[in-house]
């Protein structure tokens, strides 16, 4: 006779098998690898320049856990930088940089790309879709 256990327990029943953990930490890594070819390609695309602080602070990790494994965009404020933002106020009227016509930054999606669902619908915080 079959015993029927619940969801929990069968996660935690197959996250504990032989060779699971290993499978699921090289799956990460292959995201990792994604996300850091991801990152590359935003950077050498992009016209802009940073405005403050040193250049390159955005990085790829990829880390294992007792049963998970993780690839992270490691960032000052990597949301920003994966989902975009509204406008910061540096550029406009009473900001540092002078009155200059900007819009807010899209997202680059780099994670999400990497991990494979770029065709789900994200809106990030600003409320602008990533398309465009």
């Amino acid at each position: 006779m079959a015993k029927i256990i619940g969801l929990k327990a069968m996660n935690t029943l197959v996250s504990h098998m032989e060779g699971v953990r290993a499978a699921v930490h090289e799956e990460a890594e292959e995201g990792g690898r994604r996300a850091k070819a991801n990152l590359a390609s935003a950077r050498t695309s992009t016209k802009w320049h940073k405005i403050h602080g040193p250049d390159h602070l955005t990085k790829v990790e990829v880390e294992q856990g007792e049963v998970d494994s993780f690839f992270s965009l490691i960032a000052p404020n990597p949301m920003a930088i994966e989902f975009g933002h509204a406008p910061s106020g540096v550029f406009g009227p009473g900001g540092e940089m002078g009155h200059i016509q900007t819009k807010a930054p899209h997202g680059l999606y780099i994670l999400t790309h990497a991990a494979m669902l770029s065709g789900l619908n994200f809106v990030p915080a600003t409320g602008r879709s990533g398309k465009g």
